[in-house]
C-alpha cells in the first residue's frame, strides 16, 4: 500500500514538473524582446559610453571650482660659498621652504560653458542611441519571432499534405483491388508520398534554423526545446490616410531621430568651443609662503622665528592674450562648421529615410493585406476543387495526375496565405510602432 502511494506522488510530481518545464520553454513576444535587450552586448557598451559621458560632465562642472596647491622644498649645499660678509668659505646650507597657492579662473572664453553644452547634447544622444539599439533589437526579434510563426504554419501544411496523400494512397489501394485503377496510380502515389515527405523535411529544417536565428539576437544558448507562443489577431485594413500622422508622431518619439538631432547641436557647441581661441584667459591667484635657512659656521635664528618672520603673502592676476596661433583656431572654427553642417544633413537625412520606412512598410501591410484576401479566396476555391477532384478520382473519372496536381495547388495556396497574414500583422505591429506604440501594443515612454 505504502509502495502504492509513493509510486503514484512520484508519478503527479513528475507530470507536475514536465508542464512547469514546458511552460517555462514557451516564451512569449514580450519574455523574447526583454531577453534579447537585457543581454545585448551593444547595450551594455552603450551604457559605459553613456557612464564615461556622465563623469565627463562632472569634471566640466568642477573646472569653475579654484584649484589649491601646496609645496614644500629641501635643499642641502656643501663646499664653498658666499658667507654674509660677502667672502668665500667652506661653509654648509641647509634651507627649507613652505608655499601654498590658489588660482581661480574667471573668464575663459565662455569654453567652459560651451563644453558643458556639449556634453549635455552628447549624453542625450547617447540615450537616444541606446534607444535606438534597444528598438533595432525589438524589431529584429518581433520579426524572426513572426517568421518562426509562419514556418510552423508551412510545417503544419506540409504534414497535412502527407495526411492527404496517405488517405489518397489507402484510396489507391482499395481502387486497384477493385480493378477500377492500374497498378501504375500507386506507384504514382506513393512517388507524391516520398515527395511529400522531402518538401515537409524541408519545412522542419527551415524553421530550425530560424529558431536558431532568434536564440542567436536573444544570446540564449544550450536552450532545448525552445518555442514561442502564438499570436491570435484579427486582421482589419488598415486606414490609408494614416502615413502622415504616423510619419510626425514617429518624429517626436523615434530614437534615431533624437539622436541626429542631438548630435547636430552638440557639434554646434563645438563651434563655440573653437571660437573661444580667440578671447584672453584671465585667472586670479594668490599665495602664501616662508622658508628656514640656515648657515654652518653663523648664528642662525630658530626655524620657528624664521617661519614667522619670513611669511610672504602674494595676490596676482594673470591675462593671456591670443596674437597669433598660426591659424589654428580660424582652421578649428572652420572644421567646427563643416561637421555642423555634416550633422544637420544627417538629420535631415534621417527624417527622410524615417518617412520612406513608414511609407514602404504601409505599402507592405496594405499589399499583404490585399494578398491575404486574395489568397483566403484561393484557398476556399482550392479545397473545394480539391473535394471535388477526390470524388471523381475514386469515381474514376480523373487520371491520379490530376489529382496530384489540385492537391499541390491547395497546399501552395494555404503556404501563400499564412505567408501574407504573418507578413501583414508585422507590418501593422511595425506601424503601431511608429505611432508612438512598443512593438508590444503598449505605448512608448
Amino acid at each position: 500500500m505504502r509502495l502504492m502511494l509513493i509510486i503514484s506522488l512520484a508519478t503527479y510530481f513528475s507530470f507536475f514538473m514536465d508542464e512547469e518545464v514546458k511552460a517555462q520553454n514557451t516564451w512569449t513576444l514580450e519574455q523574447c524582446i526583454e531577453y534579447a535587450i537585457s543581454h545585448n552586448m551593444d547595450i551594455k557598451q552603450s551604457m559605459n559610453e553613456k557612464k564615461i559621458l556622465q563623469i565627463e560632465r562632472n569634471s566640466l562642472k568642477n573646472n569653475f571650482l579654484p584649484c589649491l596647491y601646496g609645496e614644500s622644498s629641501q635643499k642641502y649645499g656643501f663646499g664653498r660659498s658666499l658667507n654674509r660678509d660677502n667672502v668665500y668659505d667652506d661653509t654648509n646650507i641647509n634651507s627649507t621652504m613652505f608655499s601654498l597657492s590658489i588660482e581661480v579662473p574667471i573668464f575663459d572664453g565662455f569654453k567652459t560653458a560651451a563644453s558643458l553644452a556639449k556634453n549635455k547634447y552628447s549624453l542625450l544622444a547617447q540615450e537616444s542611441n541606446i534607444q535606438f539599439i534597444e528598438n533595432d533589437i525589438s524589431l529584429r526579434v518581433t520579426s524572426n519571432y513572426f517568421q518562426i510563426l509562419l514556418n510552423k504554419e508551412i510545417c503544419r501544411i506540409a504534414q497535412e499534405q502527407i495526411v492527404l496523400t496517405e488517405e489518397q494512397e489507402k484510396k489507391t489501394t482499395f481502387l486497384i483491388e477493385n480493378g477500377k485503377s492500374p497498378k501504375s496510380d500507386l506507384f504514382d502515389i506513393r512517388a507524391q508520398l516520398a515527395n511529400d515527405k522531402l518538401v515537409a523535411t524541408e519545412a522542419k529544417n527551415t524553421l530550425r534554423l530560424s529558431y536558431l536565428d532568434l536564440l542567436q539576437i536573444m544570446e540564449l544558448r544550450d536552450f532545448e526545446q525552445f518555442d514561442v507562443e502564438a499570436i491570435e489577431e484579427t486582421l482589419n485594413l488598415l486606414d490609408t490616410m494614416k502615413i502622415e500622422s504616423t510619419y510626425y508622431t514617429a518624429l517626436d518619439c523615434m530614437p534615431q531621430i533624437k539622436y541626429a538631432y542631438f548630435s547636430a547641436e552638440s557639434s554646434k557647441q563645438s563651434i563655440k568651443i573653437a571660437k573661444s581661441g580667440y578671447y584672453p584667459m584671465v585667472y586670479l591667484g594668490g599665495g602664501i609662503n616662508s622658508g628656514y635657512y640656515h648657515q654652518s659656521g653663523t648664528t642662525n635664528e630658530s626655524f620657528n622665528y624664521q617661519m614667522r618672520n619670513n611669511i610672504q603673502n602674494s595676490l596676482y592676476i594673470t591675462v593671456s592674450i591670443p596674437l597669433f596661433d598660426r591659424f589654428s583656431t580660424r582652421n578649428k572654427i572652420k572644421t567646427a562648421k563643416v561637421e555642423h553642417n555634416k550633422a544637420v544633413l544627417t538629420y535631415e537625412n534621417e527624417k527622410m529615410k524615417l518617412y520612406k520606412e513608414i511609407e514602404q512598410a504601409h505599402l507592405d501591410a496594405i499589399s499583404a493585406f490585399e494578398k491575404y484576401k486574395m489568397t483566403s479566396d484561393a484557398v476556399k476555391a482550392n479545397q473545394e476543387a480539391h473535394r471535388y477532384a477526390q470524388e471523381k478520382y475514386a469515381s474514376g473519372k480523373s487520371s491520379i495526375y490530376e489529382y496530384n496536381e489540385i492537391k499541390m495547388k491547395l497546399g501552395d495556396a494555404l503556404s501563400q496565405q499564412s505567408q501574407a497574414k504573418y507578413t501583414y500583422l508585422l507590418k501593422c505591429k511595425i506601424l503601431d510602432f511608429y505611432s508612438f506604440f512598443t512593438l508590444l501594443g503598449k505605448p512608448l515612454n
